[in-house]
Parts: structure tokens; sequence; C-alpha cells
């Protein structure tokens, strides 16, 4: 499974799914960096990888619909650490299957998890 970690993610976010053997597309490496949000978008789709993002507009169905991607997990408000953010990715991925999220949008927070 690939995924991509929008510039908004922490890199310490990149390198624990990394470390976890996942197939991470960053967006804030070198050739990507500064992509706009639709670009970011074609390769989730072309990649039919999972987006991890904090950018809101990813949250429009209109303009980013999440059944052409493996899914898009938003990591909703709040101002989190790079280890309070890696640890709620590292708590998402242990407690639930991506497989069962599959073309949706899924907002996370320290407290909840919405499904839509």
């Amino acid at each position: 499974m690939k995924i991509v970690v929008d510039e908004s993610v922490s890199f310490g976010v990149v390198s624990y799914l990394r470390n976890e053997g996942y197939d991470v597309i960053a967006i804030a490496d070198a050739e990507t960096s500064g992509l706009k949000g639709p670009d970011v978008f074609q390769i989730v789709k072309k990649e039919k990888a999972v987006l991890i993002t904090r950018d809101h507009h990813f949250t429009n169905s209109l303009r980013f619909p999440s059944q052409e991607t493996m899914c898009i997990i938003y990591i909703q408000r709040g101002n989190l650490t790079s280890t309070e953010e890696t640890k709620l990715i590292r708590w998402f991925f242990d407690s639930y299957s991506i497989k069962d999220f599959r073309g949706h949008l899924v907002s996370i927070t320290k407290d909840h998890v919405k499904v839509r």
C-alpha cells in the first residue's frame, strides 16, 4: 500500500511509516515540494494511495472525492507536536485496518475517529 504524506504533516510521520515498511511518498521531499492540492491529489489517485494530510481543503468531497483514493486521513485541528502527530498516526494504524476505510474520508483527533 502506498501512502502520500502531505507537506502539512510533520516529517516524523513520514519517518515512522517508512520505518514500519510502508511505501511513502512525502510531498515535502525535493521532487514534489510545493505542489498544490490538485497536483497532490493527482498523485494520490494515480498511485491508488492513502493520503495523510492536515489541510482542511482535502475534506471537500467535490474537489477531492475520497472514493477515487484508497482513503484520505485528515488529522483534524489541534496544535500537535511532531511526536504527538506521529503517536496519533501510530495509534490509528495499530487500531484499524486501512482496508476498512477504502474510498472514505477519515478525520482523526486525539479523541475520536470520524468516517465519511
